[in-house]
């Protein structure tokens, strides 16, 4: 009896479950920062909320956007719970996108807020909002089955896999703005009408946006610097268009020390003609090779002066030549004095492998 009276009163301190079941949470499939310009209330956080619906379909994605003003990230989530009935969940919220006009300003602000959230996953992707997150997260792809799926289907690969789009995840980004030599970059993301589009990328120091890529750009950029093989290189041959479909591809990346160092970098595109109305036998193949390898090198040595003359570092040329000469701390203000002068050397070797079917 005194055992059993002893258990009842331990068991009358034992607290409650506090955890809510799923029809009393509001999953958050995406959120958006933009700024506001205003001095009291300079952040306009967006969220968009699934809501379950018992038929799938294209079209049929159901969701509610939520949005307030104020001084912080963290505020406007807390004054927001005053706006819904459910409890907010960020386990499923993937997508973080921030305005441009707060990319070109400062990424302290939702970075910090981001690194300190404990129910934020790493793996999210994050983007720039073409003109503005709000704007975005409000649209509706005709094509958008579930809540926020869009979004999904064209960062993690699992749908559409273009040249022209990066992917880039927080805990890489988390990574680039705080390493030594690495600047990070950001997908431009936006709305046409009927679905979203991501085919430009922005590049920041460690604080804000400096450059933006066009697509071509952009794809050429993922190309050397992600190795994204899926991709194509085009050049004029014999006055005609020439279309190369990469199948494989390999880099390799070395940096010469010197008064002013020397960037080498090698190509290796191995791939099929995917378009050519010239006619391509296997005693001009090498000519045909020898078009686009100077075409690729001249693009991508353009490129690589265009990114050092603004001063970032998406590839990481600073960590690597750190890593390969051992550096200290004095290395790297020499290489940061110096990087405005580095010079960059592309050498692409081009292999034609089949020349596609001709009937």
């Amino acid at each position: 009896m005194r055992k059993a009276l002893l258990c009842f009163f331990l068991l009358v301190w034992i607290s409650g479950c506090e955890f809510k079941d799923i029809d009393k949470r509001f999953f958050v499939v995406a959120m958006g920062v933009d700024a506001t310009g205003k001095k009291d209330k300079p952040y306009l956080v967006t969220l968009r909320l699934a809501i379950p619906a018992s038929k799938v379909g294209e079209g049929l994605a159901e969701s509610q956007i939520e949005k307030v003003e104020s001084p912080s990230i963290a505020e406007a989530i807390r004054n927001l719970k005053a706006h819904v009935d459910k409890e907010f969940d960020f386990g499923h919220c993937r997508v973080f996108l921030f305005g441009e006009k707060l990319v070109a300003e400062s990424m302290d602000e939702p970075l910090n807020w981001l690194s300190r959230r404990r129910d934020v996953q790493l793996i999210s992707f994050l983007a720039v909002a073409a003109p503005n997150a709000f704007h975005v997260l409000s649209a509706n792809p005709t094509t958008e089955r579930l809540a926020g799926n869009a979004f999904f289907l064209t960062f993690g690969g699992e749908g559409t896999v273009s040249p022209y789009t990066v992917t880039e995840y927080l805990f890489d980004s988390f990574r680039r703005f705080k390493e030594k030599g690495l600047d990070p970059y950001l997908p431009i993301v936006g709305f046409d009408g009927d679905s979203y589009v991501a085919e430009r990328l922005v590049l920041l120091n460690k604080k804000k946006e400096i450059l933006t890529l066009d697509p071509e750009e952009t794809k050429l950029f993922n190309l050397s610097a992600n190795k994204f093989s899926r991709s194509g290189i085009a050049a004029d041959y014999k006055g005609r268009r020439l279309a190369l479909f990469i199948s494989r591809l390999s880099r390799d990346i070395s940096i010469e020390k010197g008064e002013v160092p020397i960037v080498h970098l090698r190509l290796k595109v191995t791939g099929m003609v995917e378009e050519s109305t010239a006619s391509l036998m296997s005693n001009n193949l090498a000519k045909a090779e020898s078009i686009l390898e100077q075409s690729v090198n001249k693009q991508l040595e353009a490129l690589l002066v265009k990114i050092r003359d603004a001063d970032v570092d998406p590839y990481g040329f600073g960590l690597r030549y750190l890593a390969q000469y051992f550096g200290s701390e004095q290395d790297y203000e020499y290489w940061r004095n110096v990087y405005p002068r580095v010079q960059f050397q592309v050498d692409t070797r081009v292999v034609i492998e089949s020349t596609g079917l001709v009937r």
